[in-house]
C-alpha cells in the first residue's frame, strides 16, 4: 500500500514522507525557494551565470537587482544596492526636466514583491519621484482601500521587506489580429523525481484588456501593462474570450507571426526552462528535488520585438483558472499527463512494480528538457 498526498503544500506531512521515500509521495517539493521567490531565483542566476557565462540566462531573463527595503527612510541606503537603476532614474529625470527626453532614452523598471504571484504588487515606474510613491502610499498607507493595479494586503507583504527591480522589457511582441495588446506566454512544466523536467508544449498566450502604448507615456495604466488573468478579470471590460489564446493559434491569418516564428518561440522557452533548472539544482539549500515527489510550475514568458523570449517568473501551484473555460480541457489533458508521469516514472518504479507498456509511450504534449541523477 502507497499513499500519494496531492493536497496543498501546507497540508503535506514531510515527515512522513521522509521516513518512507519508497511508499509515501507527494504533489510538491518541500525545499523550492530557489526557483519560486524572485529575489533567490535571482540569486541563484547570479551565481549560475558567474561559472557558466554562455548561459542562455544572461540574455533571456530581464537585468534584476534584488531591493530590501525595512522602512521608507531608508530607500536612498536600499538604492544603494541597486546603483545602476539609481543612476538611470537620475538620467531619466535630468532627461524629462531638460524637455527633450524621447520615449526610446527613457529607461523603465518593475518593482514585484518576491513572494506574491497572479500579478499581485506589481509597479511600473521610470523616476525616482515615482519609486518614492508607490512606496510610500503602498507600504505607509494607513488606508484600506485597495490600489487598483494590487488589490491586496499590502501591510501584511510589508513585513516581507523583500522585492526586485526589473529592468522592464517595454518593447514587447504586439499582434495586430489581437489589437495590439500586450501579451505574455504561460508555459506549465512538470518537474518529476530527483529529477526530470518536461515542458507541456500546449502553452497559452494570456492578454491585457487594454491597448499597449507603445511610447510608454502611461505607465499607470496597469490594463495595458499587466496581462495575468486573474488581474483583468477585475476590470468592466474584461471579455474572457479575448483575454486568453492558445499559442498555437497565434500565427492563424496573423502577420505579425508565421508558423515557424512560434516554433523558434517554443525551442527558446525549452532552452531557458532547461537552463533555469541547471541553476537552481546547484543550489540544495534553496531547491532540493526529493526522489518521491513531482511538482507542477507555471512559468511566464515575455517575448519582445525581435522574437527574442524572456523569463518573467515561476510559480508553484499555478492557477489554473487563468486558463479559463473555453480552454480548460487543456488543463485537463496537462493533469492527465502528469498522473501518467507519476505513475510510470515516481510510483510504480519505487515500489518495485512492473510498468505496463501503455505507459511507457512517449506523451506528445510533453518535452523532456533536463535530466539529472540527484539520488545523493
Amino acid at each position: 500500500m502507497c499513499h500519494f498526498l496531492w493536497v496543498e503544500y501546507e497540508d503535506i506531512d514531510w515527515e512522513y514522507l521522509q521516513k518512507d521515500r519508497d511508499r509515501a509521495f507527494a504533489c510538491s517539493y518541500c525545499i523550492r525557494k530557489g526557483l519560486i521567490r524572485k529575489a533567490q531565483m535571482a540569486h541563484n542566476f547570479r551565481l549560475f551565470m558567474a561559472k557558466n557565462p554562455d548561459s542562455c540566462l544572461a540574455t533571456h531573463v530581464p537585468e534584476t537587482w534584488v531591493f530590501d527595503l525595512d522602512c521608507i527612510d531608508y530607500l536612498d541606503e536600499a538604492l544603494q544596492e541597486c546603483y545602476e537603476v539609481e543612476q538611470a532614474l537620475t538620467k531619466n529625470q535630468q532627461l524629462i526636466n531638460s524637455g527633450e527626453a524621447s520615449s526610446e532614452e527613457i529607461e523603465r523598471f518593475i518593482l514585484k514583491p518576491s513572494l506574491t504571484g497572479r500579478g499581485a504588487g506589481i509597479y511600473i515606474f521610470d523616476t525616482l519621484e515615482k519609486l518614492q510613491h508607490i512606496l510610500e502610499s503602498e507600504l505607509e498607507s494607513d488606508s484600506e482601500d485597495e490600489s487598483e493595479a494590487g488589490q491586496y494586503d499590502w501591510q501584511a507583504l510589508s513585513q516581507i521587506r523583500e522585492f526586485v527591480i526589473q529592468r522592464y522589457i517595454d518593447r514587447p511582441l504586439l499582434l495586430a489580429k489581437y489589437g495590439k495588446r500586450k501579451f505574455h506566454i504561460r508555459t506549465y512544466v512538470l518537474c518529476v523525481g530527483a529529477v526530470k523536467v518536461y515542458v507541456y508544449n500546449r502553452m497559452l498566450a494570456l492578454f491585457a484588456t487594454d491597448a499597449y502604448d507603445e511610447k510608454g507615456s502611461d505607465l499607470t495604466n496597469m490594463s495595458a501593462h499587466l496581462t495575468n488573468t486573474c488581474l483583468q478579470s477585475r476590470s468592466k471590460s474584461f471579455d474572457e474570450g479575448k483575454a486568453v489564446e492558445l499559442f498555437s493559434e497565434l500565427a492563424t491569418d496573423s502577420a505579425d507571426l508565421s508558423p515557424r516564428d512560434l516554433d523558434a518561440i517554443l525551442e527558446q522557452i525549452r532552452r531557458i526552462v532547461a537552463e533555469c533548472f541547471a541553476a537552481v539544482v546547484a543550489q540544495p539549500f534553496s531547491f532540493q528535488p526529493w526522489p518521491n515527489c513531482l511538482e507542477q510550475f507555471g512559468f511566464d514568458f515575455l517575448v519582445d520585438t525581435n522574437h527574442r523570449v524572456y523569463l518573467l517568473e515561476a510559480n508553484s501551484y499555478p492557477d489554473f483558472k487563468q486558463t479559463g473555460k473555453r480552454l480548460e480541457g487543456l488543463v485537463d489533458e496537462f493533469m492527465d499527463a502528469s498522473i501518467r508521469v507519476a505513475l510510470s516514472e515516481l510510483l510504480l518504479p519505487r515500489l518495485g512494480q512492473q510498468v505496463p507498456d501503455e505507459l511507457q509511450q512517449p506523451i506528445p504534449t510533453l518535452d523532456l528538457v533536463y535530466e539529472k541523477d540527484l539520488n545523493r
